[in-house]
């Protein structure tokens, strides 16, 4: 996040989110995200396996309240600090990427930027860029495959990635 950003008097809240195939966060992401806690902003994130689960565990690690835990369903899947929970109703069949969509169109809704740790394939988490650059929110993206951030921070930004990385499952 850019210190600009960080250093907002508003206590914006960051919409962490990323992909299901990253398990494991790389170093500059745990940097990043101890600067969000360092700086008490209000953290939303989804109940998934992946990113979710492995910020959700440094969050607990590093005893973080600012937290809420948004899911879908009966309950969330991983709520790994026991935080206040938000159950977004979905009417997409239970086990697809329809019935999460819901829950990921309210945090982008919620948020007023994010961080997307992305492997460079998850249609989700594109989807999450695409909602959040709607808005015309700050968006930070660890870009997995290139182990490099891409900050869109104006409207010139958020156009060229959204040409270059475009989206049809909103």
């Amino acid at each position: 996040m850019s210190d600009h950003m960080l250093s907002s008097p508003f206590n914006a809240a960051v919409f962490i989110s990323g992909s299901l195939s990253i398990g494991t966060l790389p170093d500059p992401v745990i940097e990043r995200i101890g600067l969000i806690i360092d700086r008490q902003l209000p953290i939303l994130i989804g109940d998934a396996r992946g990113v979710d689960r492995a910020v959700q565990r440094y969050l607990s690690n590093r005893k973080t309240n600012a937290v809420a835990v948004f899911c879908s369903g009966d309950g969330p899947r991983n709520n790994v600090g026991e935080w206040p929970v938000r159950n977004i109703p979905s009417s997409g069949a239970r086990g697809t990427a329809a019935f999460h969509t819901p829950k990921d169109a309210a945090m982008a809704r919620d948020a007023s930027c994010g961080f997307v740790i992305w492997d460079g394939r998850s249609r989700g988490s594109l989807a999450n860029i695409h909602r959040l650059a709607s808005r015309r929110c700050f968006i930070l993206i660890w870009f997995g495959p290139e182990e490099r951030f891409i900050t869109l921070r104006s409207d010139s930004d958020r156009d060229r990635f959204l040409k270059t990385y475009p989206c049809r499952n909103l």
